[in-house]
């Protein structure tokens, strides 16, 4: 998503300046350890395994990355490089970085709490619950459903991707902090991309307009709902959502390259608070929150991951996304499904990963992207699953 040009830094890559987001490149414990970590020692050669990987991103030019590979028999957390180009800073496993759109399945899974509460419905009209002056003027309020915004299957434009009014302001002023109500304004009036159902758009403004409703249900602002319902209890210690991030130690600067200078974006998201993404975490909290969300019935009942981990089938090819999660089917040809979701914004990249079918966990997150980081970043993603899976079978 939703930054300050640092020095030139001649030892991290030069990345090429194509930003799909941004007009500037034109953007506590509670003891239940034994719930979600299966308690093996961790053997050399996995370590080994894991840890070669990531040093050779670092020797191809990542700033810095963070590993953590959970369950079926394996209990890896590592790391390579520097959180901050400046300081020379190691990145560790307890930084704590920007996870861009990772934060979706936070907000989906509050969303479907207050469902199951009765405060909000999956398959209501979204008008019932956003403010009239935005209900009046989003087109269709009274057809788009929350599980459509859930599913990106609404038809509303991306206020991101879609909207240059919006990323003209973000340029001019990267440190301001946006409200929901601010940014659902840049898709007043738009037209629909398709009726509501009937095709598949990922679009950020679905997240949003959901933001909206979960604030308007609840009466307090989602940050606060998330840390409430789900950092805190499942002792997420290095997690912050929104604004609480600012107070955090060991933050990752994120790095992209523009007009051959590097450019540190940790300015444009430390205050970043939306519904969209506004988490901060580590790969280490992150496959936590996904072995509770899906091993466990710690944070939503079974019959209501039956409808995040039901997939919309919609549009052509039919849509793999859910509820907050996609639901893929063999993506790494090892004949199983992955619930996963990835994120990136300029200077920050990350995916999560969970294997139901034998309990693995795998985060991955960089403090670079676009251009040749995300060449880097793509190829350490496909060999760390694969190592995985090599150690399983």
């Amino acid at each position: 998503m939703p930054n300050t040009m640092q020095p030139e830094h001649p030892g991290l890559l030069l990345l090429a300046a194509q930003c799909t987001v941004c007009l500037l490149f034109t953007g506590y414990s509670h003891g239940r350890d034994s719930f979600f970590e299966d308690r093996q020692p961790e053997h050399q050669f996995q370590r080994a395994t894991f840890q070669s990987l990531l040093d050779a991103a670092v020797q191809d030019g990542l700033p810095g990355v963070s590993l953590r590979v959970a369950g079926a028999g394996i209990d890896f957390r590592g790391a390579a490089g520097v959180a901050d180009l400046l300081t020379g800073e190691p990145f560790t496993p307890v930084h704590t970085m920007y996870m861009a759109s990772l934060g979706k399945t936070f907000t989906a899974t509050v969303a479907l709490q207050l469902c199951e509460e009765g405060s909000l419905e999956l398959d209501a009209s979204i008008d019932r619950w956003l403010p009239g002056d935005a209900a009046a003027r989003i087109p269709s309020t009274d057809t788009i459903t929350l599980r459509h915004l859930l599913s990106h299957t609404s038809g509303l434009i991306d206020y991101m991707n879609d909207q240059k009014a919006w990323r003209s302001e973000f340029a001019r002023n990267p440190r301001r902090r946006w409200s929901h109500s601010e940014v659902a304004a840049y898709i007043f009036h738009r037209p629909l991309l398709f009726e509501p159902g009937s095709d598949f758009d990922y679009s950020n403004s679905n997240y949003i307009l959901a933001g909206m409703m979960i604030e308007q249900a609840a009466g307090r602002p989602l940050d606060q709902l998330i840390r409430e319902r789900i950092i805190e209890p499942l002792g997420l210690e290095h997690s912050f959502a929104g604004g609480a991030a600012a107070s955090a130690g060991n933050r990752v600067r994120g790095y992209a390259g523009r007009h051959g200078r590097t450019v540190d974006t940790y300015p444009w998201y430390s205050h970043y608070a939306l519904a969209d993404s506004g988490i901060y975490s580590t790969p280490g909290d992150l496959a936590r929150f996904m072995t509770a969300l899906f091993r466990y019935d710690l944070l939503l009942k079974e019959r209501t991951k039956r409808h995040m981990l039901t997939a919309s089938n919609a549009g052509y090819p039919p849509s793999d996304y859910g509820l907050g999660i996609y639901v893929q089917r063999n993506p790494w040809g090892a004949g199983r499904t992955w619930y996963a979701h990835d994120g990136i914004d300029p200077g920050y990249q990350a995916d999560m990963m969970y294997l139901p079918e034998v309990g693995l966990a795998i985060v991955l997150a960089a403090n670079a992207s676009m251009g040749k980081a995300n060449l880097v970043y793509e190829g350490l993603i496909r060999d760390v699953v694969r190592a995985a899976l090599d150690l399983i079978h």
